[in-house]
């Protein structure tokens, strides 16, 4: 099947929920000889440096309170509430912790929608899906489901790096968007280390918990 990405041929469309989030994202995998070696050797770097971390990680756990509190001592400031692009945000992180956490709220469509195979009108369909349920979880109104939303920016216009906060679900997430020479490594940096504050129990530890779990990949990851 050709499509958009090039003239490579695609071999295989799934989604997978993130572990480290809400959202589902789409992965396409492509023969390429030259793409499977180079992930292959992402792969054993990622392996060796998470056994690194497994073994050295203690116990140091901060609240979410505290984790927005070092936030901004990095330089990050909050985004209002009433601003647009927060609202756009918030809707659809609520809309995703709905499917995530209490999908039950969607009655008939409660039960996520499964990609049968890799044609092109079953994919349609199931995007189609996938949209009707976004819609009808933004649908369900605050006093039903909310959640805790704290959004920090921190840029110069050109570089903009932003972390988000959701403090009743213990949820992190970052992106940024740059030019100047190493500014996505240093907000990689500055990411893993509000992971690192945010630390685990001796608890998260011997129950190898989410949380645990989250932050051993975060900071395996570069």
């Amino acid at each position: 099947m050709k499509n958009k990405f090039g003239n490579k041929a695609v071999s295989s469309v799934s989604i997978i929920g993130k572990d480290d989030g809400p959202t589902s994202v789409f992965i396409v995998g492509r023969s390429n000889s030259k793409w499977t070696f180079k992930w292959n050797i992402h792969k054993f770097f990622y392996d060796v440096r998470k056994k690194r971390i497994v073994k050295s990680l203690k116990a140091n756990p901060h609240s979410m309170e505290q984790v927005a509190d070092y936030i901004t001592e990095l330089g990050f400031s909050e985004v209002d509430k009433s601003e647009p692009e927060y609202k756009t945000e918030y809707s659809q992180m609520r809309a995703s912790f709905i499917i995530q956490y209490k999908p039950e709220l969607l009655g008939d469509l409660a039960e996520a929608p499964k990609l049968e195979n890799h044609e092109e009108e079953t994919i349609k369909h199931f995007m189609e899906k996938i949209e009707q349920r976004q819609k009808a979880a933004e649908d369900i109104p605050p006093d039903i489901f909310d959640i805790d939303l704290h959004i920090y920016e921190k840029g110069d216009g050109n570089n903009q790096s932003r972390i988000t906060v959701e403090k009743n679900y213990g949820y992190i997430g970052g992106s940024a968007s740059g030019s100047k020479n190493g500014f996505m490594r240093e907000f990689d940096k500055t990411f893993r280390k509000v992971y690192q504050y945010y630390g685990v129990t001796q608890k998260d530890i011997d129950n190898n918990t989410k949380r645990y779990i989250e932050l051993v990949k975060t900071l395996a990851r570069r």
